[in-house]
């Protein structure tokens, strides 16, 4: 059983189901019955889609990561995708008494981690793009609960977090260059160079940065966004010096600290 939940990377879920709680939240809905079903769903999905992965890596990960489950052969490659399935399924039904937006939603972001998987991972700039969506979208799937006044109250959180999810996604791929070449892998960096790369890694941080200054969600949001926003000038600062990996590293704190401003923003709006 532990492989089981091994598999579904639980912190990376929970951190998931949080970022739905704050656009749930942010949306005006402070029903525990709904929080609860939002976190259920998200975890749910989350989950599924991290094992998926792993049926689809279970050959890389034999080489670079054979502790995981399935190279460990602790679970069988069809178990892990037929659980991943039952995983989607059952996340989907749970969203479903979200209401419709969040059903769809749900529906959407499950067939999405199945591609990537399976297709997109391996496509440049694609695979950012989908990758950073579905950890922006979180915010949606919480806000969707209230309906589309719910979608709309969330536009801020989304963004923000899919264009810092695309510099960091990009300072990953830049890290990851000489493997991904030894690999046969055509990223971005491999295609486009590490000098345009990194730019491009910048200017999406930068947008970040400027969408997080326009609403005007309280004084505790602006002081806990100026945090943010600094770790992640410094992350693109970084990037575009060279050091992709530390980047990252401020990136996400960054991230985590505008993860609490929005919470701030709505708790005390």
């Amino acid at each position: 059983m532990q492989a089981f939940w091994e598999i579904l990377r639980p912190f990376n879920c929970l951190m998931a189901s949080a970022a739905a709680i704050i656009g749930l939240l942010i949306a005006g809905i402070w029903d525990a019955g709904t929080a609860l079903i939002i976190t259920g769903a998200v975890f749910l999905i989350t989950g599924a889609g991290n094992a998926i992965n792993d049926y689809y890596d279970r050959q890389i990960d034999a080489i670079n990561r054979p502790d995981r489950p399935i190279p460990s052969k602790r679970i069988r490659p069809k178990t892990a995708f037929c659980y991943s399935i039952a995983l989607f399924a059952a996340g989907c039904i749970l969203a479903s008494l979200a209401g419709q937006i969040s059903l769809v939603i749900a529906v959407f972001n499950s067939l999405l981690l199945l591609f990537y998987a399976r297709d997109l991972k391996a496509a440049p700039l694609l695979g950012n793009l989908s990758v950073s969506y579905l950890t922006a979208s979180t915010f949606l799937f919480g806000g969707a609960a209230a309906g589309l006044m719910g979608l709309l109250a969330n536009q801020i959180p989304f963004g923000l977090s899919l264009l810092v999810s695309m510099s960091r996604e990009i300072a990953k791929d830049i890290e990851d260059m000489e493997g991904d070449r030894l690999g046969g892998a055509r990223t971005l960096p491999i295609l486009a160079g590490e000098r345009a790369a990194a730019a491009l890694a910048g200017l999406f941080g930068l947008a970040g940065v400027l969408l997080s200054l326009l609403p005007r969600f309280g004084r505790a949001y602006l002081l806990m966004v100026a945090v943010a926003d600094l770790l992640i000038l410094f992350a693109v600062f970084k990037v575009i010096r060279g050091d992709a990996s530390g980047s990252q590293k401020e990136m996400k704190k960054g991230m985590a600290v505008a993860l609490l401003a929005f919470l701030a923003a709505a708790l005390l709006p």
